[in-house]
């Protein structure tokens, strides 16, 4: 535990002015950050039967089927890290059908007593009160959001597992410009990555209210760029 955690999550916090790049399947976008706001949810996931797990994906919605992770329109961005309670529950999450993060695999990984060894992160690694593992970093854009499902391994039920979540919600604006771009992707503009979903096979898709608004033409620019490199 104390190898994971030696770096906090609040330091990696983005502020205004600081320059993000989100890689999707069809390739790099850019963002700037123009403003910020702090944000903390806790969420129950319910009680785990001994050696069993959650019988659906948990999408994190509220009665009125809104996605508390995604973000409410096209403005802004959201920047999670996440603990969980009880410390032995392993959560497991995805983006989409299959889209598992953290997972060895390029199949949908398993999360029963059998084969669930794989891509979780437990209490231990993320404790509930903070602070929270790096290994839980997520950002979402809007219309994207991530699912979690929790493994029970121990003998004895779990009566409620809970999720907490810090949030940082960015404002931004979408960088363009390809001399910008090109600073961004190869080192010489400080910047942070990340990609969006999974590695194996590939990252997820760029939703199309986000495409529309980069254009193909810019996404293929950032993926020549980081072939470049290669």
């Amino acid at each position: 535990m104390d190898a994971i955690l030696k770096e906090s999550h609040e330091n990696r916090w983005l502020e205004q002015g600081w320059y993000l790049a989100l890689q999707f399947k069809e390739g790099w976008v850019g963002f700037r950050v123009t403003g910020r706001e702090f944000s903390e949810l806790t969420f129950p996931l319910g009680a785990v039967a001994a050696g069993g797990n959650l019988a659906a994906w948990n999408t994190i919605i509220d009665p009125t089927n809104r996605y508390y992770l995604s973000p409410p329109d096209q403005n802004f961005i959201y920047h999670h890290f996440w603990g969980v309670t009880p410390a032995k529950a392993r959560i497991y999450t995805q983006f989409e059908a299959g889209e598992d993060v953290g997972s060895l695999l390029d199949a949908p990984r398993g999360i029963t007593l059998a084969d669930g060894n794989v891509g979780f992160v437990n209490g231990n690694m993320s404790p509930f009160g903070g602070p929270y593992s790096v290994a839980t970093e997520l950002f979402v854009v809007y219309q994207k959001w991530p699912a979690f499902n929790v493994l029970n391994p121990l003998t004895s039920a779990m009566t409620n597992v809970q999720l907490r979540f810090q949030t940082m919600k960015y404002g931004y604006t979408l960088i363009k410009n390809q001399k910008t771009l090109q600073s961004m992707l190869t080192g010489t503009q400080k910047v942070r990555k990340y990609t969006m979903g999974r590695v194996d096979p590939s990252p997820m898709s760029i939703p199309r209210w986000l495409r529309d608004l980069v254009r193909e033409e810019t996404l293929k620019y950032t993926t020549s760029v980081m072939e470049a490199q290669q």
